[in-house]
């Protein structure tokens, strides 16, 4: 019985100190983590994570006695550690989501019934002619730059000796073609 009593003393004086770790240096801390994290929601998070650490502590009192003058940088050590184990854990996931495209069962397995769906094909038989109206509607040599470009896949210089202009004259082509097209297609 004089254990549990001894517990919830050391776990009041935990809450006392906590609450004083927080006013006195959880701007600071907030501050620290945001610049490393970038999104507010997300340090708010990363401090929500250092304070449950602390909470969760046992003899926290005894831990930062004897450095009371660096706790700040002790919680700062804390957020860092947690924002490593948030990357960390974020770039396993991204590995675990990643759909290799070299085995064409995953492929299938994974995109094959969204990618050959009447909706998508419709869709690219629409943005086609989207396309082929925008090309339509400029200048010939724009249109044959853009199409010895993308359809024959002449490099810029192929393509200049065959129109007899300038690279920079082909480049200025394919680029007024890609407005056109974007204009058409993008709305």
């Amino acid at each position: 019985m004089l254990y549990v009593i001894k517990d919830k003393v050391q776990k009041a004086s935990n809450d006392k100190l906590l609450e004083l770790i927080i006013a006195e240096h959880g701007a600071a801390l907030h501050r620290f983590v945001r610049v490393r994290v970038g999104q507010k929601d997300d340090a708010d998070d990363v401090v929500q994570d250092v304070y449950a650490r602390l909470a969760q502590m046992s003899q926290l009192e005894q831990r930062v006695a004897g450095r009371m003058d660096t706790v700040r940088n002790y919680l700062f050590q804390i957020a860092v550690n947690i924002i490593t184990d948030r990357y960390r854990k974020a770039i396993v996931r991204r590995e675990f989501d990643h759909v290799d495209v070299d085995e064409p069962s995953n492929v299938f397995g994974a995109l094959g019934s969204t990618l050959n769906s009447p909706e998508r094909q419709l869709e690219g038989k629409r943005t086609l002619q989207l396309i082929q109206l925008a090309l339509n509607n400029v200048k010939p040599e724009l249109q044959q730059a853009f199409l010895l470009s993308r359809m024959d896949n002449m490099s810029y210089r192929e393509i200049s000796d065959t129109m007899g202009v300038s690279v920079s004259t082909v480049e200025k082509y394919i680029s007024a073609a890609l407005v056109a097209i974007r204009e058409r297609v993008l709305p």
